[in-house]
């Protein structure tokens, strides 16, 4: 029965999504993941150790860092892989209410029935095939996570910009005057800064054709519903129409069969 849940799940949760939504963007998040854990710490784990000031003033060379990183790189990313997946958790926890929800009653009105019943109604679906919730929900959740992408990326280059310079000009309280620091390896972290940028761009772009490809493949079958509908009532009109001229045939050769046994 768990695992029947479980598959129940995971067919509702991918119900409504496009190879996109259930391939490239899980993919891209890891992805994100995993280039953050794996290199992220080492590129800019030193970027306070080795921001280096040409004064020994107290104080300068943290007002100067706050000024150059209000937000460190490393924390950003890690908040904008968290805010990102919200949206997803989100539509996961409503799938599975969902599911729990019609499994119960599925199970209520399977205990209400007589048994041939029962055995006639267990291969029936206990989700709701097709529910127009879950449909609206995913593309609820896939608006919204379009939205924190196009946001977090708009942040991102508003914070960081597309390049790590080398040096930094700072004229900020308790600072003497200006006072120029300078950082480590700022090649390297301009590297991971546009690859981070790269990533973030990409699931911005297959969000949004994920949508497309939603609303196109709606619009797609509600065009084949309602061409299968209208080529239905034509082959109906026409059965209907070719009734009467068949009944008058048969009433005929009855006569004429009643007429020659005569």
């Amino acid at each position: 029965m768990c695992g029947r849940f479980l598959r129940q799940l995971l067919a509702e949760e991918s119900r409504h999504s496009t190879p996109v939504g259930r391939l490239l963007l899980p993919v891209l998040l890891g992805f994100r993941l995993l280039l953050l854990a794996a290199t992220g710490t080492g590129v800019y784990g030193d970027e306070q150790s080795e921001f280096v000031c040409n004064t020994q003033q107290p104080g300068c060379k943290a007002a100067c860092f706050d000024a150059f990183h209000p937000l460190s790189p490393l924390r950003f990313w890690a908040f904008q892989v968290m805010l990102v997946a919200v949206p997803s958790t989100l539509y996961v926890g409503f799938t599975l209410y969902h599911v729990i929800w019609h499994w119960e009653e599925s199970e209520k009105v399977k205990k209400g029935e007589e048994t041939v019943f029962q055995e006639g109604g267990s291969s029936r679906d206990a989700s709701g095939t097709g529910s127009p919730r879950l449909l609206w929900a995913y593309v609820a959740h896939m608006g919204v996570r379009l939205v924190l992408e196009g946001v977090t990326l708009g942040s991102q280059y508003y914070l960081y910009g597309f390049k790590m310079p080398s040096s930094f000009a700072c004229r900020r309280e308790p600072c003497l005057g200006s006072i120029t620091c300078n950082l480590s390896r700022p090649s390297e972290k301009t590297i991971l800064l546009k690859t981070m940028f790269g990533v973030s761009g990409f699931c911005l772009s297959f969000t949004l054709l994920e949508l497309v490809f939603l609303c196109l493949g709606r619009q797609w079958r509600a065009w084949k519903h309602k061409s299968s509908s209208n080529n239905f009532l034509v082959s109906e009109s026409t059965r209907i129409k070719k009734e009467p001229t068949d009944n008058f045939s048969v009433v005929e050769t009855k006569q004429q069969f009643q007429g020659a046994e005569l």
